[in-house]
């Protein structure tokens, strides 16, 4: 950028004010013909550390009375519904209309057990140290927790399109602020009911697995630097489909209060973006077989699963003349249903109140999918 004249005057006069302080006199404005010799200046800034990893809060440990077991809560949450496209937008509002106490009255006379809330931290939180989320922001968290916990059902909050932490891992400041996300939202949360159940991320899709294997515990360990029993829901990389939840590691063996998780809306091309048909003898096999492969590993690990998201698009929001078959989309959601309760493991339907919803926010009313989601 270039100054004016006048900032550059005064810009040269400051400094020139600032040698002369330190003695320097003939360098501001004399002619310096009989000046003695002086010594050049020689202070300089001071290099900045290098920023290091944060350390666990000395705090003193709760444990919840009214803990949740593991294999409880994926009973009690059998279907669930995603208040998508909320919190987990760049700000409340851009994406869908904004969260109002009705949606989750709805979502409980509508027969759902549980929801998930996803939650975008980035732009509510500081990019340097100390890396303090808004507070109006953790406010607004809580109010929506609180409307599903006063409801009797239970509630999921996670990290979720948070790309500053998925494209550059290896930034000590981006670690950090991760970090006290969980730090604030652990501390914040630690009396809560039971029926609050923390995820540690969505679908860190650009991290290795010994990157989520090593951000998993990093987070266990804030969270039960907390609270030694809430319960907390792991799942794999990339888009954390059922191969990455097989691939990954398990935080901690010895930590009873864990969900393995994953996502299914295989196959995306008709799921996503309707560009082929569904409903095959092949096709349904193919969905039955993950469900399968997450349950096997549920009993190898001994940990239960759920999916918490799942769902078909009505049409590709990117190119909408891509439209899904109504009755095929149906019979998609019905699979999953049929499969989730066959294999013992909870599910949450991603509504976005878009492409992806059966559930109409500005009208407060239902589309057929929700009779075959929770059966009423």
């Amino acid at each position: 950028m270039i100054k004016p004249k006048s900032t550059v005057f005064n810009t040269i006069w400051s400094w020139c004010f600032v040698v002369c302080m330190g003695g320097v006199l003939t360098a501001c404005g004399s002619s310096g013909g009989n000046s003695p010799s002086t010594a050049p200046l020689t202070n300089t800034p001071s290099t900045p550390e290098a920023e290091q990893r944060i350390s666990l809060p000395n705090t003193e440990q709760n444990s919840l009375t009214d803990a949740l077991s593991a294999t409880d809560a994926v009973q009690r949450m059998g279907i669930g519904i995603n208040l998508g496209n909320t919190l987990d937008a760049p700000y409340e509002g851009d994406w869908a209309l904004a969260g109002e106490e009705y949606y989750i009255e709805a979502f409980k006379n509508a027969g759902f057990k549980h929801v998930r809330i996803p939650i975008t931290w980035g732009n509510h939180i500081d990019e340097s140290s100390p890396y303090q989320i808004d507070p109006e922001f953790l406010d607004r968290v809580e109010t929506i927790v609180n409307w599903v916990l006063s409801r009797d059902m239970i509630a999921i909050i996670n990290v979720h399109h948070d790309e500053w932490i998925k494209s550059e891992y290896d930034s000590v400041s981006n670690l950090n602020r991760f970090d006290s996300i969980w730090i604030q939202v652990s501390e914040r949360f630690k009396h809560a009911s039971s029926d609050l159940i923390f995820e540690i991320i969505n679908e860190p899709k650009g991290l290795t697995e010994a990157q989520v294997n090593e951000l998993n515990k990093r987070a266990l360990s804030i969270i039960r630097n907390e609270t030694s029993n809430r319960l907390v829901i792991f799942a794999g990389n990339e888009w954390s489909g059922i191969d990455p939840l097989l691939a990954t590691e398990n935080p901690d063996p010895t930590d009873p209060f864990l969900i393995g998780n994953f996502h299914s809306y295989d196959p995306w091309q008709f799921a996503g973006i309707c560009t082929q048909p569904w409903g095959s003898d092949l096709d349904k096999e193919n969905l039955r077989n993950i469900y399968v492969q997450a349950y096997e590993w549920s009993v190898t690990n001994n940990v239960p699963v759920m999916v918490n998201e799942f769902g078909s698009a009505k049409y590709d929001f990117q190119n909408p003349e891509n439209v899904c078959d109504q009755s095929q989309r149906e019979e998609y959601l019905r699979a999953h249903v049929q499969n989730a309760f066959e294999f013992g493991l909870a599910g949450t339907f991603w509504d976005d109140g878009g492409s992806f919803s059966t559930y109409d926010r500005a009208t407060n009313t239902w589309g057929p999918e929700m009779q075959i989601l929770t059966g009423n």
